[in-house]
């Protein structure tokens, strides 16, 4: 079972059976979790946030916060919870006028800003008071200084008053910057307030404001203090009578209902003219990232980071001396500011990860210099660390909170702006053009990874181009074909065509932003380079344009994209399997193939009187025969091998990462993950670890006791039970010695494991969680999926007990097929149909030359079931997806062997059921 199940699982098993009121009131947080599972909060945390987004678990935003399994309350309180299953409260729902309808009220979305409880709940009650006053609110006033948040907490107040229903639900929100046109201050007051035709040169008709634009609505006027003084005059006019003129007008003949908010990050009195201020009645005073308390930095700090897991999608680890560095650093206490570094600090994290599948690990090289210089080491940073351990773990787990939705069409126009805009922020900063340039690189990398693997392709956009660029493309592709050596097809045209045509219909203001640094790129990519060069020369001849550098590596990283479509589902983890003897590796490899199938996995031996040069020279070589780009998993016997990473690392180039104390079981787990769930270097190293921590041979002081294997499930029954019956099973087929199986629940686990150890010599386990005996421990899915049920063998057979008897190889997949089909199927017997499938599956599978498995024979067995019970109910499915031949060729073999089955069952299926059969049976070959 995954660690996020037995979250969910703990979860339910708490609050299971429990009353309404204690329901409203309960919740389990992520500590009490964690406790309970013995794993850190940071993953409970992080699992607990998945299941929301899941729509598997409620969670209730109070302090600290809680969490609820959806399932459970739905059942209890006989209704259906509005989605997202986010919520202030529960308490309120019994007493709400919706009751009936299953609703909870919204979160109230001031309430929901960080430190609404600590350092904003003044200006929160005052924005509150500004937003209820008769008849349309009183106008307000935010002070604080740059990076503090007032435009966001401006937004905030918006959503308020939408929630509260003080503005209609299509009430616009305007925001207007009037530092923007401080300079002139005619363009500024025609901007705001509009300006009728004739009004100065260039007025040819009239024009509407932002005021008319903010009618019945919110006006945000953010550095009001650069409102001249003629233009303050117009606005409290406004404030005063609620009618305004436009510049070329004479009387004040328009009227206007709005809401006015302004911002300054100056002293108002002596910025700005008193009548203007005695006007604005509610000043709300915003506090600075120093003046907010160390728990609400740590949590601004983790939203900030979630925000840069949410642009890349990819989850984070940030060690906490990350934040500690990051939060002594923002010396000017502007949030602003905590979010560039952040940023930045993400950029090359990216850049230094970008080819793991896994967690991107944030740590201290990662800042950026200055921050490194300066907080690298010392007391203060020691002395800052301890503080947040109060309120983090040592490694902070920060997961996406939403997918990013595809986007319907292109537009690459649009990450030039918004990387323009990103570079004068930074430099404003003090950013270093090469800092600067890592997060350029980054975001051009993030955007050309989601057009080409997000986006919808439509080929028809091709039509709309131009004959001359349409034309050029076709030479592009020629050109890249002959010098990378390889076909590309029509979608090289679509994403190469869609970049090409916006690149000539941008404005010039976008076309430079700063000089590229090509020298990565180049390094890197060589073939990529040399093409995306050529592609800049072609550019020169066709067009006499001279490609910016950071065009060329825009094209440089789309040729990169636009390869790894291919190739990404063809490259795997390889896995070196290192042990001493003549023959030890080699073992275990040969049971992973014989049971798996073709693994990427190489074993090697290593007689004890090698030397530890001829070790290293041994491993240096096997690694690089079986790095496919995705990196090595090294599964070593000693310890001190693993201490030869850091040294292959740096003279192979090839990503590595190493466990000791190898045996047959990790093999055999590391075998299947990376054969059927196709995960990273990352993904394996760490599941395996997690799986088989603390594995060791048994004493030899247990030698004498009975031998016996636990049977562990979370409630000690039901699940156990099951458990303990397909080791009892295994263990009649394969050895006539008697070996106890004993069923302990994982609740009280430490305690039952103590006692047991004294009357037992424990072989092995099996069930829900690992306890860590030094003995094999055998995960649930595993058994199930068949490994398991090797594995458990092997164990057997490695205590040289006597083999009893042929095993009987389909009873782990006859038992799960019954039991699916049992929950399901109304008219056939789920009893006799089962052999009967599995019988013509092994004929299949001999057919074929394969051997699937377990999960693979369930998946296409119960789709077969249904597909004769679609039969009898006369409900067939229909085939609409094109014939392919591959699938055409197969069907033959399908239709065929199954001919008995129609007559024996006298039920006969048609040729679109037949299909998606074989479509099953070819998706898991």
């Amino acid at each position: 079972m995954k660690r996020i199940d037995k979250v969910e699982q703990a979860l339910q098993q708490i609050w299971q059976n429990k009353s309404q009121e204690v329901l409203l009131n309960g919740g389990s947080s992520a500590r009490e979790i964690a406790d309970q599972l013995m794993i850190t909060r940071s993953n409970a945390s992080g699992d607990l946030n998945l299941l929301v987004r899941e729509e598997r678990v409620i969670k209730i935003k109070q302090y600290p916060v809680r969490y609820l399994p959806l399932m459970v309350v739905e059942k209890t309180l006989e209704m259906t919870l509005p989605r997202p299953l986010v919520y202030k409260s529960l308490t309120d729902l019994l007493s709400s006028p919706e009751q009936g309808n299953g609703v909870i009220k919204p979160i109230d979305p001031l309430t929901d800003i960080i430190g609404s409880q600590q350092s904003l709940k003044n200006a929160i009650f005052q924005a509150k008071a500004a937003v209820h006053y008769p008849p349309f609110g009183l106008h307000m006033l935010l002070l604080g200084r740059t990076g503090s948040g007032k435009t966001f907490f401006v937004q905030k107040i918006y959503d308020y008053a939408l929630y509260a229903h003080r503005l209609k639900p299509d009430a616009p929100f305007i925001s207007f910057n009037c530092a923007e046109y401080a300079n002139n201050p005619q363009l500024l007051l025609s901007q705001l307030f509009g300006y009728k035709k004739g009004a100065f040169t260039g007025a040819d008709q009239d024009q509407a404001g932002l005021v008319d634009q903010a009618q019945n609505g919110i006006l945000f006027l953010d550095e009001v203090h650069r409102l001249p003084p003629e233009g303050q005059e117009m606005l409290f006019y406004l404030i005063d009578h609620g009618v305004f003129n436009r510049l070329g007008e004479s009387s004040f003949q328009n009227h206007a209902e709005v809401l006015i908010i302004c911002a300054t990050t100056e002293d108002p009195e002596s910025s700005l003219l008193n009548t203007f201020v005695r006007r604005i009645p509610m000043v709300i005073k915003i506090p600075s990232l120093d003046q907010r308390s160390l728990s609400e930095q740590v949590d601004l700090t983790k939203f900030l980071f979630c925000d840069e897991a949410d642009r890349i999608q990819r989850p984070l680890k940030v060690d906490i001396e990350v934040i500690n560095a990051l939060l002594q650093s923002v010396e000017t206490s502007n949030v602003g500011q905590l979010r560039s570094l952040i940023q930045l600090t993400c950029a090359h994290t990216f850049l230094n990860n970008m080819n793991d599948d896994g967690y991107l690990h944030v740590k201290m090289r990662d800042l950026p210099q200055n921050v490194q210089l300066k907080w690298g080491s010392g007391t203060e940073m020691m002395a800052g660390t301890k503080k947040l351990t109060d309120y983090l773990d040592m490694v902070t787990v920060i997961t996406p909170q939403e997918q990013m939705a595809p986007k319907k069409q292109f537009n690459d126009a649009n990450i030039y702006r918004l990387i323009s805009n990103k570079v004068s922020e930074l430099r404003q900063e003090d950013i270093s053009d090469s800092e600067i340039n890592q997060y350029i690189m980054t975001d051009l990398r993030l955007h050309i990874r989601n057009f080409v693997t997000k986006s919808e392709v439509d080929y028809s956009l091709l039509n709309f181009m131009e004959p001359k660029v349409l034309a050029f493309i076709k030479k592009l592709r020629k050109y890249a074909e002959k010098q990378l050596r390889r076909t590309f097809d029509r979608r090289f045209d679509y994403y190469v065509g869609m970049h090409v045509d916006a690149f000539f219909k941008r404005k010039s203001d976008v076309e430079t932003i700063i000089p590229g640094d090509l020298d990565v790129l180049e390094r890197e990519n060589q073939k990529e380079f040399q093409v995306a060069i050529g592609f800049k020369q072609l550019f020169s001849e066709e067009f006499g344009i001279n490609l910016s550098e950071i065009e060329v590596a825009y094209l440089i990283m789309l040729l990169l994209s636009i390869e790894s479509l291919s190739d990404r589902s063809k490259k795997k983890v390889g896995v070196l399997v290192v042990a001493h003897g003549d023959s030890t590796a080699t073992s275990m490899v040969s049971v992973a193939k014989e049971l798996l199938g073709v693994v990427p996995m190489l074993p090697l031996n290593m007689p004890l009187t090698v030397s530890p040069e001829e070790i290293y020279e041994r491993i240096a070589q096997k690694l690089a025969v079986l790095d496919e780009g995705l990196g090595v998993l090294m599964l070593v016997d000693m310890g001190s091998l693993a201490m030869l990473d850091e040294r292959l690392i740096e003279s192979t180039g090839i990503k590595i990462k190493t466990i000791s104390n190898v045996t047959t079981s990790m093999v055999l787990d590391a075998a299947r993950k990376i054969n059927y769930m196709n995960v990273g270097l990352n993904e394996v190293y760490e599941s395996i670890l997690n799986d088989f921590q603390g594995l060791a041979q048994a004493t030899n002081g247990d030698a004498d006791k009975p031998k016996a294997i636990l049977s562990i499930c979370t409630t000690g029954a039901g699940t156990a039970e099951k458990i303990a019956g397909m080791i009892n099973h295994l263990i009649s087929e394969t050895t006539d010695e008697y070996i106890k199986v004993l069923q302990i629940s994982s609740l009280k686990m430490a305690q039952h494991v103590r006692d047991l150890k004294q009357h037992f010599n424990i072989i092995g386990s099996v069930g829900t969680k690992d306890p860590r005996l030094g003995v094999p421990f055998i995960p649930l899915e595993d058994l199930i999926d068949g490994t398991g049920e090797n594995a458990l063998r092997s164990l057997i057979a490695s205590r040289q007990f006597k083999i009893k008897r042929q095993p009987d190889k389909h009873y782990m997949v006859r038992e799960l097929t019954e039991d699916t089909l049992k929950q399901y199927l109304l008219y056939l017997n789920p009893t006799v149909i089962t052999p009967v499938l599995i019988d013509w599956l092994d004929t299949v599978q001999t057919a074929m030359k394969i051997t699937l498995s377990n999960t693979a024979q369930l998946k296409v067995l119960v789709h077969t079931a249904f597909a004769f019970e679609r039969v009898l109910k006369n409900e067939p499915l229909h085939y609409t997806d094109t014939l392919s031949e591959e699938i055409d060729t197969l069907s033959e073999l399908i239709i065929k062997t199954i001919k008995p089955i129609e007559r024996q069952l006298n039920l006969e299926l048609c040729q679109d059921e037949l299909l998606f059969i074989t479509e099953a049976i070819n998706d898991v070959c």
